[in-house]
């Protein structure tokens, strides 16, 4: 608890939640002698306890990614302990990672959807009327995270200057409800994206949307749950899904329209990588480069077959 109230100073609440969850997924570990991990004292837990521990909840079923990531908080709280004295040393200082058992982010999660997917998928949308037809197409036009689109006010919409000013995201708080968040989820996820006609054009048909169903024009959030609350990520997940089974494709994630506006950008304007780097917010060109370098092999392939260079 003391720990907790000083990292409630330097890190955001959604931090402290996952933390408080990292800690009970160990502190509720019943050692062999009947009593919880977090019941010992701190200056009697020792590197052969804190293994045992990390293996009980592998047997459990816990991933070694997950496990890793609990496994770093609670080197972070011994760490401060040592600083304040609290202990000798830290025992969980010389603690090696587990290996992944899962591939990389990058190999799952980051998939772009093809051509024919993208027009059977909002073939179907349309069809059914989906309410989250225009979150669909504003994250798949602008590369925009859901997060980003559900915390979208009016005034984030300059039609003047033609940009729309991405400055925070949805988050939960320390209880686990969901909010509005101060600040975009990085430093360097506060940009500007152009506003298109096209864009522009979803964003009118949002506030109609707004103006039917909810009887008036409030200058609140622009896109919200069907029942005008915060529009949480698994309820646009969930709509996925269902389309997804209509028009016969392999379900995916909403992240999956940001991962194909990138791609799609990538295929068209490869010269851009660093305009499309500003637009996705992310810190450095090398992340944008990393995760769609396969697009930039083919395009890189395709350009030298397209190449031609007389010899004689």
């Amino acid at each position: 608890n003391q720990f907790t109230a000083i990292r409630r100073r330097e890190i955001k609440e959604s931090t402290i939640r996952a933390q408080k969850c990292q800690f009970e997924n160990i502190s509720s570990y019943i050692m062999v002698n009947g009593k919880k991990f977090g019941d010992m004292r701190i200056r009697d837990i020792t590197r052969r306890d804190i293994e045992n521990v990390r293996q009980g909840l592998l047997d459990a079923g816990k991933t070694p990614q997950n496990l890793n990531i609990c496994f770093a908080h609670l080197n972070h709280v011994f760490s401060n302990a040592v600083l304040d004295d609290t202990i000798p040393k830290n025992p969980c200082k010389a603690l090696k990672q587990l290996k992944r058992d899962k591939p990389l982010i990058g190999e799952n999660k980051h998939r772009a959807l093809t051509i024919e997917e993208t027009k059977k998928f909002f073939e179907v949308a349309e069809e059914r009327k989906s309410y989250y037809l225009n979150d669909f197409l504003i994250m798949i036009k602008t590369g925009m995270r859901i997060g980003e689109v559900s915390a979208l006010y009016p005034f984030d919409i300059d039609t003047k200057r033609g940009f729309i000013y991405v400055r925070r995201s949805i988050v939960r708080d320390e209880t686990g409800a969901y909010t509005v968040g101060e600040s975009a989820k990085t430093e360097s996820g506060k940009r500007d994206i152009p506003l298109t006609p096209e864009v522009a054009k979803i964003i009118s048909d949002q506030k109609n949307l707004n103006r039917s169903v909810f009887g008036l024009d409030r200058d609140d959030l622009l896109f919200r749950s069907a029942e005008g609350e915060i529009l949480r990520e698994y309820a646009v997940n969930r709509e996925i899904k269902r389309i997804c089974e209509k028009a016969g494709i392999e379900k995916f994630t909403c992240h999956a329209f940001r991962n194909t506006f990138a791609t799609r950008f990538i295929e068209q304007r490869p010269q851009d990588y660093k305009i499309l780097s500003e637009i996705l917010g992310h810190k450095d060109v090398s992340i944008t480069l990393n995760l769609y370098t396969h697009v930039m092999t083919e395009n890189k392939v395709l350009a030298m077959s397209e190449l031609s260079i007389k010899t004689s």
